[in-house]
């Protein structure tokens, strides 16, 4: 979700280990310069884009996975299909699938704080409910609304091989 505190917690999660890189899908999607389709912005198009941009981001983790260092993927994750994408994109590796789930009204409140030029502008409630409806208790749904960033991606980086972990397709 927007505000849920991906972008800030994925690079403090990634530098609890020793060898690690943080992958951020939106850095990725944004390298479409002309003719971006936007995840928002729905269609065929968006759909592509957005499974291009997950495809770059898993074929990226592969190659850092292979050089010994551990990726940590960021990217809302809404829908099972994107999730299957991502898993197979993957295979053979294991997949640890945590998603940051504090409560809508965090979400917003978090979102409004931030500066004019980096807020979501759009209503994110139907992205919200359509996320807990397809994916909610697949992996490790976090509820970070309590924690900083810092303890948050403490708390991940110390569990998530635990509570994290996909079935093995």
């Amino acid at each position: 979700m927007p505000g849920a505190g991906k972008s800030t917690v994925a690079p403090l999660v990634a530098a609890h280990h020793a060898r690690a890189a943080h992958i951020s899908g939106d850095v990725l999607s944004y390298m479409v310069v002309r003719g971006r389709a936007g995840p928002v912005s729905g269609g065929e198009e968006s759909r592509r884009q957005l499974r291009l941009c997950f495809r770059n981001m898993c074929a990226l983790a592969n190659n850092f996975a292979d050089s010994g260092i551990f990726p940590v993927l960021e990217h809302p994750v809404g829908t099972r299909e994107v999730l299957d994408l991502l898993v197979t994109e993957l295979r053979p590796r294991p997949v640890l699938f945590v998603t940051l789930a504090p409560p809508l009204e965090v979400c917003r409140s978090r979102n409004a704080a931030r500066p004019a030029g980096q807020r979501v502008a759009y209503d994110v409630a139907p992205y919200y409910q359509e996320m807990r409806r397809e994916l909610e208790g697949v992996g490790w749904w976090l509820d970070s609304s309590q924690l900083d960033p810092e303890q948050t991606a403490a708390l991940i980086a110390a569990e998530a091989p635990a509570r994290a972990a996909l079935p093995v397709p």
